[in-house]
This record gives C-alpha cells, sequence and structure tokens, in this order.
C-alpha cells in the first residue's frame, strides 16, 4: 500500500495551558475527499491551523509527501503543495476579485499567474464576470468562490477548507459543494472541516469526528452518515 499524502500521527496542541488537541491520528490518501466534523469548539479548525504550524504541535509528527511539517516554518508550509481557505473567507475586501486572485500565486511566484488566472475564470465564471469589482461587495457564496480561486492559484496538490458552508443559503451550499467536487477531478486531494455533517458526509470518501480535541470516531462517509451516534449528534436525526 502507498503512504498516506497527509498523515497526522500522535499530534497534541495547545493555546497556552489549555491542550485543544489529544495525540490525533489521522490519514488522507492522494486524491480523496476527507472530512473532519464535530460540534463547536471540538478543535476542528486548530486542527487545520496546526497542520500549518500555528499553533505549532506539541508533541506529534505531521508528515506531508515524506516532509515532516512540524519542522518547516509556517510561513514557507504553503510552498509544499499545501493551501488553506481560512473559516471566514478573509479575502481581501479593498481589492478588486482580480487582485485577491493573484496574490494567490505568491507562495510559489508569478510564473503562471496569467495562464492560472484564466483557469479560475473558467472555473468560477461568476468572478470572471465580477473581476474588477470589490471582494468586499459580493455575496457571501462569491466571497467563498473567490476564497477557493485564490488558494488554488499556489497550485496546490492538497486543499485544507475550514467550514465552506458557514452562513451560506442552503443553494449556495450546493454550489459550492459541488465546485469541491469539480475540484478533485481535477486531481486535487481535500480535507474538509464542516459543521454540516450531511453534506460533508455526502460527498467525502472518508470521516473523522472529533469529540473534545480527540478523534472518537472514523469511518467512510456512508458509514459514518449511518451511525446511529453521528445521526443523534451532527444530523439532527436518529436511524429508526
Amino acid at each position: 500500500m502507498s503512504k498516506p499524502l497527509l498523515e497526522l500521527k500522535s499530534v497534541s496542541a495547545h493555546y497556552g495551558a489549555i491542550q485543544a488537541l489529544r495525540e490525533v491520528s489521522l490519514y488522507i490518501n492522494k486524491g480523496e475527499i476527507v472530512t473532519l466534523i464535530g460540534a463547536n469548539g471540538a478543535g476542528k479548525s486548530t486542527l487545520l491551523m496546526t497542520i500549518f504550524g500555528d499553533p505549532k504541535a506539541s508533541s506529534g509528527q505531521i508528515i506531508y509527501n515524506g516532509i515532516n511539517l512540524t519542522t518547516i516554518e509556517p510561513h514557507n508550509i504553503a510552498g509544499y503543495g499545501i493551501a488553506q481557505v481560512p473559516e471566514g473567507r478573509r479575502i481581501f475586501p479593498n481589492m478588486t476579485v482580480e487582485e485577491n486572485i493573484v496574490i494567490g500565486s505568491l507562495p510559489i511566484g508569478m510564473d503562471y499567474v496569467d495562464t492560472d488566472k484564466l483557469d479560475m475564470f473558467n472555473l468560477f465564471p461568476r468572478l470572471k464576470e465580477r473581476r474588477n469589482q470589490r471582494a468586499g461587495t459580493l455575496s457571501g457564496g462569491e466571497q467563498q468562490m473567490l476564497a477557493i480561486a485564490r488558494a488554488l492559484m499556489s497550485r496546490p496538490e492538497t486543499i485544507l477548507l475550514d467550514e465552506p458552508s458557514l452562513g451560506l443559503a442552503p443553494l449556495v451550499v450546493r454550489q459550492i459543494f459541488d465546485i469541491l467536487k469539480d475540484i478533485t477531478k481535477l486531481g486535487k486531494t481535500i480535507f474538509l472541516v464542516e459543521q454540516n455533517a450531511h453534506h460533508a458526509l455526502s460527498l467525502a470518501d472518508r470521516g473523522y469526528v472529533l469529540v473534545n480535541g480527540r478523534i472518537e470516531l472514523t469511518g467512510s462517509g456512508s458509514e459514518l452518515l449511518a451511525n446511529p451516534e453521528v445521526r443523534d449528534a451532527y444530523l439532527g436525526q436518529r436511524k429508526a
């Protein structure tokens, strides 16, 4: 069996004296969509940020493509083929859509920026229509598309997404998840943190359930959707 593309080995992380992650172990294979679900405060966002070194893992290893990311300075991690779409999108509101997209090329340099920018406009036609518009005037769904496009500009092999459905209308949520399917067809690997457990597990090849900083359950997306504990705690229903 080939080695996972991304693997966390007994990773713990702290904010000062407070332990946020407790010996988390998980893996993601190349080309997979893997989701992490859990309640508010479970440590989901912290786990993604720990992969990028902020906070730094207090113990354990984070192996990406054979490289131990815990030995890499946080500002250099994006250059190793991994990108993050943060919670809340964090676009630059006073810059244009096109300027936001171009900034995504910074981790790898500007050699491919013109070609990749056109690819983003093909993938997100709505952003092309609004290329000269200030990003802060976009709808929530359009801003999420922009955040994803910006991440793709660094030509990552793996994309980490933190709550991409947050604050979006149900129809827009479906559009965003359809976009994620299209991205995997480009050969990308996705690690998805999401409170919308139904959408996330329906999309994912595999999933993990994080409870109080610790992995408590794992399985295929369909297995977790059918799990009575998951249905009761995260889907608002218990299977009859």
